[in-house]
């Protein structure tokens, strides 16, 4: 048995594959975007997503001002999208990687998916902020052909 540092426990938690997912929304200092793998389906009475963020991140702060925001899940051919909003807020680019729905949230175009949300309740956890989130508009752009992009032991792949 292995002693857990934060460092195993890294490495083993990369044993979990996951789907890739961009958060989005527009704060006081502009649009914001983060690449996130920390998201789950929580209820479906009532309806939530949990979402977690680096408390720190600029998306996290338009969050916490708005309440409100957009979840893009990437699909396999968005992994250089994935890249673009995983670095810091500078540099970010949203006007063609992006489209604007008439609610005002706005997601990564062509995913897969495309969930806005309202958040319920925030919550502390260690240096992420963890928001429980009702959707409010769900968009499929899913063809059978059509797969997810997958994180798995520390980088990104194809869905097999």
């Amino acid at each position: 048995m292995t002693t857990v540092t934060p460092d195993i426990f890294r490495r083993a938690m990369s044993h979990f594959a996951t789907g890739v997912a961009v958060v989005t929304a527009r704060g006081a200092d502009g649009d914001r975007g983060a690449t996130i793998s920390a998201l789950s389906s929580v209820s479906l009475d009532p309806l939530t997503l949990l979402v977690c963020l680096h408390n720190k991140s600029a998306t996290c702060s338009a969050i916490e001002e708005t309440g409100r925001f957009g979840l893009s899940i990437l699909n396999s051919t968005q992994q250089d999208l994935a890249f673009h909003f995983a670095g810091k807020a500078e540099g970010k680019s949203f006007e063609e990687k992006c489209e604007w729905h008439e609610d005002g949230l706005f997601f990564v175009r062509d995913a897969l998916v495309q969930i806005g949300l309202e958040v319920v309740e925030t919550l502390r956890g260690g240096t992420h902020e963890i928001f429980l989130a009702r959707p409010v508009s769900v968009t499929m752009h899913t063809e059978e052909s059509t797969l997810p992009l997958l994180y798995f032991k520390g980088a990104f792949d194809l869905a097999a």
